[in-house]
């Protein structure tokens, strides 16, 4: 098994014109914190990365080799929020597969902003809305146009910082970057990722918290009023940790016993 690697510690990184993630959006990606020499959640982003590369029928990296490869990045002893692309690789012109493609594994770094971990956050409802797409659903495949043009729209509300995004049937999937979580009367639910979505790193780990806690939860199909409906709610993904929502349009929220618990089992904070 063989890559093609780029990363941003090389020289000159250079991608091929060819390349199908660029003229197709033919691959998926992770994002995930390194922190104090840490790779937070590695084991749960590379099992997530691994699954969906099968689903893609695309070849993925040992984890040990994705591990060497990442630790030129840990030797920089800084915080950063580390994006790797795996692409199905080079291509002609037309969607047809070309024979004995070799992946493409980029690694590029960016300065972490631990000013917005576990931070809370005002939440306004996007214009923009998720298919169902059973056949993509809870991966983090490279279409992500309808998050870009919904991070667009939010750039015009500046008292609000995230969108909730909802399917054409108008049930809550996620925010732009964050999985959704809503506690009312102890229970604790969360949308349904089947149809659409990504399922989080960090929703998956709250989940299995959850249990462990004894706390009933279910997953299901939500509108905006079951939300406004919550005592208690919050954001999360595997960067920015657990982020109370404190505001909804103009619903206030206070941070609830089960979030601060969670904030605390998960974060130590």
């Amino acid at each position: 098994m063989s890559f093609n690697l780029i990363t941003d510690l090389s020289a000159i990184p250079r991608i091929k014109p060819s390349e199908r993630g660029l003229h197709y959006g033919d691959g998926l990606f992770e994002t995930l914190l390194i922190h104090q020499g840490v790779i937070h959640y590695w084991q749960e982003h590379y099992d997530r990365l691994k699954a969906s590369c099968q689903r893609l029928n695309i070849l993925c990296p040992d984890q040990s080799w994705l591990e060497q490869q990442l630790q030129g990045y840990i030797d920089l002893n800084e915080s950063l929020v580390i994006k790797i692309i795996i692409t199905r690789g080079d291509g002609g012109r037309g969607l047809s597969l070309p024979e004995n493609t070799t992946p493409n594994v980029y690694i590029f770094k960016y300065s972490a902003n631990l000013s917005q971990f576990n931070q809370s956050v005002k939440l306004i409802i996007s214009e923009i809305t998720l298919p169902d797409n059973q056949v993509l659903a809870g991966i983090k495949h490279l279409n992500r146009l309808l998050y870009v043009l919904a991070a667009e729209q939010l750039q015009s509300h500046s008292d609000y910082d995230e969108a909730l995004l909802l399917d054409t049937d108008g049930f809550m999937i996620e925010s732009i970057v964050h999985n959704l979580f809503f506690i009312r009367e102890d229970i604790v639910y969360t949308p349904d990722l089947t149809k659409s979505g990504v399922e989080g790193v960090m929703r998956k780990l709250i989940l299995k918290k959850l249990k462990a806690l004894g706390k009933a939860v279910k997953i299901g199909y939500y509108t905006p009023e079951h939300l406004l409906k919550a005592d208690e709610c919050f954001l999360c993904n595997s960067v920015q940790g657990i982020r109370p929502i404190i505001r909804m349009q103009n619903q206030i929220f206070k941070i609830g016993p089960v979030t601060r618990l969670l904030q605390q089992s998960i974060h130590g904070i």
